[in-house]
């Protein structure tokens, strides 16, 4: 799945003529990590692979490869989920939805291993963001307040106020987070 990332970004990085240090440098990121990732030999965290794609003018979905095919269909087949494993250590994400350019909402079922987490840094973005715990128990940062959820638990917020997520359960944990605009 990191190849085809690879590959998307470097083809947008390329038709917007934008030379590799220079995009390197607008993300506070090094020309070797970027070119790592454009050959599919690195993986880019959650938040690095959203800033690459607002550097882009793009969305996290297009970089997946979630744009190139499009289906009528309204269901997702638990076994049609397109999975973004590899976007943070110990952490998966399903996507819930077929594609559709026009969704106003982008659900994701993540599943987290023991002691998992979103990285060592918050994430802000434009936006609002449901999540609600099916298995295990998540501990949500906002801003300086720390909120822990436990199965059946659920928490609505604005994705401007600086967050991040992890696993603080004794097992697998997961939830369904719900995310406007539709950004994958």
């Amino acid at each position: 799945m990191m190849n085809i990332v690879g590959i998307n970004i470097r083809k947008l990085r390329e038709e917007k003529r934008i030379k590799l240090r220079e995009f390197a440098r607008s993300l506070n990121l090094s020309a070797s990590f970027i070119s790592q990732v454009e050959m599919g030999k690195a993986s880019p965290s959650l938040s690095t692979l959203k800033g690459i794609a607002d550097k882009l003018s793009t969305t996290v979905g297009d970089l997946i490869g979630e744009g190139q095919k499009f289906s009528a269909e309204p269901i997702t087949r638990e076994a049609e989920r397109k999975n973004l494993q590899g976007l943070e250590k110990g952490v998966s994400m399903y996507l819930l939805t077929s594609p559709d350019n026009n969704k106003m909402m982008q659900p994701i079922l993540f599943k987290m291993n023991k002691n998992a987490s979103s990285g060592g840094t918050n994430y802000t973005h434009f936006g609002q963001e449901f999540v609600m715990v099916l298995k295990g128990e998540i501990e949500i940062k906002l801003n300086s307040s720390f909120y822990n959820l436990k199965k059946g638990d659920s928490i609505y917020f604005n994705s401007k106020t600086p967050h991040s997520f992890r696993n603080i359960g004794n097992g697998e944990a997961e939830a369904v987070w719900v995310i406007t605009p539709a950004s994958f």
